[in-house]
C-alpha cells in the first residue's frame, strides 16, 4: 500500500501526494526509515491502496478487527468506518478499539481507492489487515460476535462468584485458598481490558481512558496472572515452589515489565513485539515440566485442573500475539473461550473439592454421633450392672437379719411361717440377671443396651452372638452396623399393632476370617423402598441413613449386604472380611 507520513490525505485534501513510500500491511512503519532516520511509534499516517475490477450490486464496507488505534476508512472518498478520534496532534488523539461502520455503495467504475488515515500515540500504524466486506454481512457477523461475547463474559462472571463462594465456604485457616478466586479476579479484568471488550467498560470502569493509555496495564495483569500461577500450582497440584523461585520469578517479571515500561516504543515495534510475549511464558514452561515430573502428588481431580490452566495460558499466548499483529487469522474470541473454559474447569474442581470436604465432614460428624451414641449405650448398660450390684450388697448387707429370723422360726417350729418367709425373701430378692453376650466390650455394650430396651418394650430379645474380643476392624465401624440394624429391628417392631407377633433375633459370628451378621426381626409388611434403597420413617433428616452407612461401612471392607422380607419378618445380613488380632497378654 502507498504509505503517507504525516499526511491525511482525504482529510486534508491532499489525494494527488506522491507516497513516501510502499509497505507491506499489515506491519510497523516504525521499521521503515524516512531521510535515514527510523519512523517514531506515535504519529499519523495515511494508507492508499488502488482496488481494480471490484464490484459488488450491495453496499460494502472497510474496517479493521480488533485494532487499537485511531483510524479513519475511505472508499472512493466515502467515508466506510472510523473508530476514535484521528488528529494530527498527537495530544489529540483518542482510540477506541470499536469502529463505527458505514454502507458504501461502490460506482461502476473498474478502478476503486481505498485510503486509511491512522493516528497513534504507540501502536506504529497498520499491524493488523483491514477488511473489505459487505455491509450488512458486517453487522450481522458483528451482532453475533457481541452476542458470544457477553455469553462467554457472563460464563467468566458466574465462575469468579462461584469460586468467592467456594473459598467462603471453604476453612479459612489455608491461605493458599485465595489465590483462585484472585486469578479469577484478574482473568475478568483481563478480560475487560482486550479489544472485545474495552469499548463497553471504557467510560464506566476505565475513565474514558484511551485504549492505547490502557495497554500497560493490561501487560501488568498478564505479569500479575503469570506470577500468581506458582501459587495456583501449589494451591490445585501440591507442587512445591521454593522462596528462591518465587523471588526468582518475581524479578524476572519485574525486569520485562520495565523493559516494555522505558523501551522506547518504536525500539519495541521493532523488534521485541515477538520476543517480549514469548518471554512472559517463561513461568508456565517451567511449571509445565514441574508439575510433569511430579504428577504423582496431583491431588483429586488435578489433572483436570492442569489441563484447564493450560487452556487458559494458551488463550493468553494466543491474544499476546494477535493483539500485536502477529496472527492474521481473526482469534479475538480465542482468549475469551479459552479463558472461559479455564474458569469453568476451575469452578467445578473446585466445587467438587469443597463438596468432598463436607461429604467427608458429615462422615466424621456421623461417627462422632455414633460413638457417642455408643458411649451412652454402654453407660446405660454399666447402670443397670451397677444397679444389681447395689441390689445384691443391699441383700448382703441385710443377710445377718434374715439368718436369724429363720433360726428363730427353725427353733420355734413354726414351718409353715418359714416357708411364707421363705417365699417372700425370695420373691424380694430376684433379680433378672443380666446376659452376657460376647467377649467384645463393643458389640456387648450394644447387644446389652438393646435387650434392656426390648425387655423394657416388651419385645423378645433372643442372642446368639460369638464376636471375638479383638477385631481388626474399628470399634466405631462396628458399633454403625451393629447399632443401626438393632435399631431398626427395634422401630420395626415398636410399629408392629400385634404384640405378640414381635421379636428381635440376633446373631454373629466369625467364621473363616469373615464376620456373619444376621439380624430378624418383625415388621407390618409395609416397607418404604426408594429407588432400590430401604428407608425408615422416623426422621426427615436421617432418613434412609442407617442402611446406607451400615451397606458403605461393610462394602468398604469389601463385604456385601442383603436383606429379605416376607411380609412378616425382615432378615439383613451382612458378611464382611474381618480377622481377629492376636494379642500377648504381658
Amino acid at each position: 500500500m502507498g504509505f503517507y507520513w504525516k499526511h491525511l490525505i482525504i482529510t486534508e485534501g491532499q489525494g494527488t501526494q506522491q507516497p513516501d513510500f510502499f509497505i507491506d500491511v499489515p506491519g510497523y512503519w516504525s521499521r521503515h526509515k524516512i531521510d535515514g532516520m527510523w519512523l517514531p511509534a506515535n504519529g499519523y499516517a495515511s494508507y492508499r491502496l488502488i482496488l481494480h475490477g471490484l464490484s459488488h450490486p450491495y453496499p460494502v464496507t472497510v474496517f479493521i478487527p480488533d485494532f487499537g488505534s485511531a483510524y479513519r476508512v475511505f472508499i472512493d472518498g466515502m467515508l466506510a468506518a472510523e473508530s476514535g478520534r484521528v488528529s494530527n496532534d498527537i495530544s489529540g488523539i483518542h482510540t477506541v478499539p470499536k469502529a463505527k461502520l458505514y454502507p458504501v455503495t461502490l460506482s461502476d467504475s473498474e478502478v476503486h481507492e481505498v485510503v486509511i488515515e491512522v493516528a497513534t500515540t504507540r501502536f506504529s500504524g497498520l499491524y493488523k489487515a483491514p477488511v473489505l466486506k459487505d455491509y450488512n454481512q458486517a453487522i450481522q457477523s458483528d451482532a453475533t460476535r457481541n452476542g458470544i461475547r457477553f455469553i462467554l463474559f457472563g460464563t467468566v462472571l458466574s465462575s469468579f462468584f462461584i469460586l468467592v463462594v467456594i473459598y467462603m465456604l471453604s476453612f479459612r485457616n489455608n491461605r493458599r485458598a485465595v489465590w483462585p478466586p484472585a486469578m479469577s479476579f484478574l482473568i475478568m479484568l483481563r478480560i475487560m481490558l482486550t479489544t472485545e471488550f474495552y469499548s463497553f467498560w471504557q467510560d464506566t470502569v476505565f475513565f474514558s481512558l484511551s485504549y492505547e493509555s490502557t495497554n500497560a496495564l493490561m501487560f501488568l495483569v498478564t505479569f500479575a496472572l503469570n506470577f500468581l500461577l506458582i501459587f495456583l500450582a501449589q494451591e490445585q497440584f501440591r507442587v512445591f515452589f521454593s522462596r528462591k523461585e518465587k523471588w526468582s520469578f518475581f524479578i524476572y517479571y519485574t525486569v520485562i515489565y520495565l523493559v516494555y515500561l522505558l523501551v522506547p516504543r518504536d525500539v519495541y515495534n521493532r523488534y521485541l513485539t515477538v520476543l517480549l510475549p514469548v518471554a512472559v511464558f517463561a513461568l508456565e514452561t517451567h511449571s509445565f515440566f514441574k508439575v510433569y515430573l511430579n504428577c504423582h502428588y496431583l491431588e483429586k481431580h488435578g489433572l483436570i485442573a492442569y489441563w484447564g490452566i493450560i487452556l487458559g495460558i494458551s488463550g493468553l499466548f494466543i491474544d499476546c500475539y494477535y493483539i500485536n499483529g502477529n496472527i492474521y487469522p481473526n482469534m479475538s474470541l480465542a482468549m475469551l473461550i479459552l479463558l472461559s473454559v479455564c474458569l469453568m474447569i476451575q469452578s467445578l474442581v473446585s466445587a467438587l473439592r469443597i463438596a468432598g470436604v463436607y461429604r467427608d465432614l458429615a462422615v466424621s460428624s456421623y461417627q462422632l454421633e455414633m460413638a457417642k451414641n455408643q458411649i451412652a449405650m454402654q453407660k446405660e448398660y454399666y447402670d443397670a450392672i451397677s444397679l444389681q450390684i447395689n441390689e445384691i450388697r443391699g441383700i448382703k448387707h441385710d443377710m445377718r437379719h434374715f439368718v436369724g429370723a429363720i433360726r428363730r422360726l427353725c427353733d420355734e417350729g413354726s414351718y409353715r411361717e418359714l416357708n411364707a418367709f421363705l417365699a417372700e425373701y425370695s420373691e424380694k430378692t430376684d433379680t433378672e440377671p443380666l446376659p452376657h453376650y460376647c467377649e467384645n466390650v463393643v458389640a456387648n455394650s450394644i447387644l446389652g443396651y438393646y435387650a434392656l430396651k426390648a425387655r423394657e418394650a416388651g419385645i423378645p430379645f433372643r442372642c446368639a452372638c460369638s464376636i471375638p474380643k479383638h477385631l481388626s476392624m474399628s470399634d466405631i465401624d462396628l458399633c454403625i452396623v451393629l447399632g443401626n440394624a438393632l435399631e431398626n429391628a427395634m422401630e420395626a417392631c415398636t410399629a408392629l399393632d400385634k404384640p405378640h407377633a414381635r421379636f428381635i433375633s440376633s446373631e454373629a459370628r466369625s467364621m473363616d476370617n469373615q464376620l456373619l451378621i444376621r439380624i430378624e426381626n418383625a415388621y407390618n409388611g409395609t416397607l418404604n423402598i426408594q429407588n432400590g434403597h430401604y428407608h425408615s420413617t422416623k426422621d426427615a433428616k436421617t432418613r434412609g441413613m442407617g442402611m446406607q452407612n451400615i451397606r458403605k461401612v461393610v462394602e468398604a471392607y469389601g463385604g456385601y449386604v442383603k436383606a429379605e422380607h416376607d411380609g412378616k419378618v425382615f432378615t439383613l445380613m451382612a458378611a464382611f472380611p474381618c480377622s481377629v488380632k492376636k494379642t500377648s497378654d504381658i
